[in-house]
């Protein structure tokens, strides 16, 4: 019994998605401002 021949699929490569600016400044805001919300005189 012969079986056909195996032919690889291609490897494509995976696209990588660099997470946007606005990512980064939330990153950085958030914290940021519930910090102050904490140390704020009441």
């Amino acid at each position: 019994m012969a079986y056909p021949r195996h032919h690889p699929q291609p490897q494509r490569p995976t696209p990588r998605r660099s997470p946007s600016p606005i990512t980064y400044v939330l990153l950085i805001a958030v914290p940021a401002l519930a910090a102050v919300a904490a140390l704020r005189p009441r």
